[in-house]
Parts: structure tokens; sequence; C-alpha cells
């Protein structure tokens, strides 16, 4: 009876290490995925003197997100803004038909971001429009790490600002810097 416990203990074990390592490893390509295409908005950000905003959704839309990269909520692009710059920032984003435009949450800080590109650009992502990631700690956390070590880096488990159902999921997201 001993025996025959170890014996079913023993390939009881081995079945659930071999699934954790093939878990592991489908999370681990899906997020190489993830950061590819992230990589490709930075290439962009290189190759061009300036990106546009309908260039930063072609590039998405050609991304094919809600088929190619399932569970992405959207991919954007967010600035740092210093308090000299805030008015004359989001003046410029109203400037391009966004009249209600304005960085959130309200507040004086001693540095801002703004994401002024996600797409798609539906509802949901509307939420985030000149949302301050910077200004919460999972999130500059995150961000910080990015910045310091010149890759990818993951937030820790958060809620989208984009979470305006009912049915509210935990996030996280991944940054990617760009300098």
């Amino acid at each position: 009876s001993g025996l025959l416990e170890s014996v079913v203990t023993n390939e009881a074990r081995t079945e659930f290490e071999i699934e954790t390592r093939r878990a592991t490893d489908s999370i681990q390509d899906r997020m190489a995925i993830y950061i590819s295409a992230l990589q490709g908005g930075k290439g962009l950000f290189t190759a061009s003197q300036s990106v546009e905003r309908d260039e930063w959704k072609a590039y998405v839309d050609a991304l094919n997100v809600g088929d190619n990269y399932p569970g992405i909520q959207g991919i954007g692009y967010s600035v740092f803004v210093t308090p000299e710059e805030k008015d004359a920032h989001i003046q410029a984003v109203r400037s391009e038909g966004f009249s209600e435009y304005t960085i959130k949450p309200e507040g004086e800080r001693s540095l801002y971001t703004a994401i002024i590109y996600l797409e798609p650009f539906d509802i949901r992502n509307q939420e985030a429009f000149g949302f301050d990631m910077y200004q919460e700690p999972t999130r500059r956390a995150g961000m910080e790490q990015a910045r310091d070590t010149g890759d990818a880096r993951l937030s820790g488990r958060i809620t989208l600002v984009q979470e305006i159902d009912e049915d509210v999921q935990p996030g996280f997201l991944v940054y990617l810097p760009y300098y």
C-alpha cells in the first residue's frame, strides 16, 4: 500500500511538473510575442522624425491585435510631461480635435505622464486617454524598471482604467522605454 501510494504520488508530481513547465513556456512565449509588438512600435518611432496619431493607428491596425494578440486590450504610447509643459501639452492634444482632453487624474505633481496614443481607440481605451500612469505606485514601478534597464518590464497586478463594465478583471501592463 505504501509503495503503491509512493508510485502514484511520484507520477502525479511528475505530471504536475510537466504541466507547470508547459504552462510557463506558453506564458513566456505569449509575453515574447506581446513584447515584439511593442518593439515594432519602438522601431516605428526610431525610424521616424515624429509619429503622428494616424501612423500609430495604422501600425496597430496592421498588427490585427484582436486575432494575433489575444488578451491585449490596447497598444499605447505615453509621454512624460513636466509641470511647465503641462498646459502646452494639453492645448496641443486638444488642437488635434480632442476638446475635452486633459491629464488624468487632476492634481499637482512634480512629473506627469500622459497616454496620448492608444489603439484600438474604442470606448474602453478612450477611458485611458490622457491617464497619468506615473502617479500610481504599481504602474510607476513598472515604468521605472523599464526606464532604468532599457528593457520591457511588467507592472504588478492592476485594474485597467479601461475596466468600465461591471465584470472587472485584474490586468497588468508591459512597458518598453523609448528614449
